[in-house]
């Protein structure tokens, strides 16, 4: 690369509106060659998401307006050459890329258009929402900018929650807490539909009775605009499961600054490398990213390295919300001891580790031990069964009449882990985010090894003091001498637990303090 092309791309990073630019107007030149016919198809083309998503871009930088003149009335000499051939369309097309409709005094034959394409173009110069779902870093990068580049007056920081269940929320409702107490914040949690769009009602009724005193929002479409949220605060990063037009972090990163906590705490780089590489998308939209340990920060440094350098992008590492709540949690008296089985949904082997299939039954053979068993699969597992042929439906059906017949209970509400932790003398667990939460409650976990999730360096400690089963003979070896009350990594194991802790405490409330200096740092 010779040094002019260089000093280019340092400007492009410096000002990423000149990337759109040079976007916008590699797309005008790409649609002069196109078929006129594909108007008639334009939604299903391969150009048109991007399209849409430049087009929703107006320059402001005066210089790239100049030069965007300029280029404007070369495609205006293209549009005279052709202005008796269906093909001069494509060049308004290309124009408006860079101007207003109404500031072309040309014809629109908006008969060749698909009917789509006029509202969805109609839409974006009415400045009114239009559902897009492209991907694409510059045109991330470019809002990244934006957001970083805002500045407001003094006045009352506004932040949104999304949840669609608690297994989610848990994570980003200790900052919500917080947030909500203060007198310069006004906050709302947002309640949304999954994938399939089911399950609103019950999940805006379950946050109503744990916040009963607050206004819990519904919505979709534009409503979350509507709100005016500075910050937006997103547990998961399954852009899929927000169907709503919207609600997708390219929709939101375009009016808030997008923040994230993970739903689960990644104890392991195989993880962490997934959800980096498997949800590029999701990430590089992401202004402020709040990771569960020091590892996972430098690796999402090393994923996406020039956002941060050119900080558009930030990752923070000031604990885990969700943990506080597990230190130490008292454990409720019961007759017979309670043992929690945790199985693991996927058995790839890129991210999978579950032991379902070889230990099923043989955990239905412990209720014969006089102990009370909980069964919690991970919400995806039995569908996971089912796709993978594993088990058919009428199969799982029957496992569960199993389970009711041995007064096996199989947890499947939204209810707060916690809660039932309190229940559990033993964890037995697959690889799970929920084994440090469990962990720090001090009492005795069973991890059903997965030797591909190695633990970052700041959990190797907690790892070794699980007792860790390679067979169903380990877990049982292990189930008979804590059931006898032999717990030899007691002392290691409380001690890990409070390093980990006192490492975590507060997380919240950090949080939330680098949230309130972010936007103080926004100001005129």
């Amino acid at each position: 690369m010779d040094k002019i092309q260089l000093e280019l791309e340092f400007y492009k990073k410096l000002n990423p509106e000149a990337a759109i630019f040079f976007k916008k107007k590699t797309l005008a030149a790409k649609l002069l060659k196109i078929s006129v016919k594909d108007l008639k198809l334009a939604p299903e083309q391969s150009w048109y998401e991007e399209y849409l998503a430049l087009l929703m871009i107006r320059l402001e930088n005066p210089t790239l307006n100049f030069i965007a003149r300029q280029y404007t009335e070369k495609l205006m000499q293209w549009y005279a050459h052709n202005k008796n051939r269906d093909e001069r369309e494509l060049a308004v097309l290309g124009m408006i890329q860079f101007a207003e409709p109404t500031e072309l005094n040309i014809p629109f034959n908006q008969h060749l258009w698909h009917k789509k394409m006029i509202g969805d173009v109609q839409a974006v110069f009415l400045d009114k929402y239009v559902d897009t779902n492209y991907s694409d870093a510059e045109i991330a990068t470019y809002y990244l900018f934006r957001q970083n580049m805002r500045r407001h007056e003094r006045r009352k920081m506004r932040v949104a929650f999304m949840a669609n269940s608690f297994i989610s929320a848990e994570k980003i409702l200790p900052v919500y807490e917080v947030l909500k107490k203060r007198d310069d914040v006004e906050t709302f949690l947002v309640v949304y539909a999954g994938a399939d769009y089911k399950y609103l009602e019950r999940a805006w009724e379950y946050f109503q009775r744990k916040y009963p005193d607050d206004k819990i929002y519904s919505y979709g479409l534009m409503d979350l605009k509507k709100l005016q949220p500075d910050y937006v605060f997103l547990a998961n990063p399954y852009d899929s499961r927000r169907n709503f037009p919207g609600f997708r972090t390219n929709d939101i990163a375009k009016f808030a600054k997008v923040c994230n906590i993970s739903y689960g705490a990644t104890l392991s780089k195989i993880f962490s490398d997934r959800l980096f590489n498997d949800y590029p998308n999701f990430w590089r939209n992401v202004y402020m990213l709040f990771t569960s340990g020091e590892s996972v920060k430098n690796l999402f440094a090393e994923s996406f390295p020039q956002n941060l350098s050119m900080n558009y992008q930030h990752v923070e590492f000031l604990g885990y919300p969700a943990l506080e709540p597990y230190y130490k949690l008292e454990k409720e008296p019961s007759a017979a001891k309670c043992i929690m089985w945790s199985p693991r949904w996927n058995f790839d082997d890129k991210i999978g580790g579950s032991h379902f299939m070889e230990y099923k039954d043989k955990f239905v053979a412990l209720s014969k031990k006089n102990v009370e068993l909980i069964l919690r699969p991970h919400p995806d597992l039995f569908n996971e069964l089912m796709k993978k042929k594993f088990m058919s439906r009428d199969d799982i059906l029957a496992y569960e009449e199993v389970l009711k017949a041995n007064n096996i209970y199989r947890q499947t509400t939204l209810a707060e882990m916690y809660k039932s932790s309190r229940k559990v003398d033993i964890f037995l667990t697959d690889y799970s985010s929920i084994m440090i939460q469990f962990f720090l409650t001090g009492r005795p976990i069973i991890y059903c090894e997965y030797p591909k999730a190695a633990p970052f360096p700041e959990y190797a400690e907690m790892f070794s003091a699980m007792y860790t089963a390679h067979s169903w003979k380990d877990v049982e070896r292990y189930l008979e001498d804590l059931l006898a009350g032999n717990d030899p990594l007691l002392e290691r194991r409380q001690e890990i637990a409070q390093k980990i802790y006192e490492t975590h405490k507060g997380a919240a409330d950090k949080i939330a303090k680098k949230i309130l200096e972010d936007f103080n740092q926004s100001l005129r």
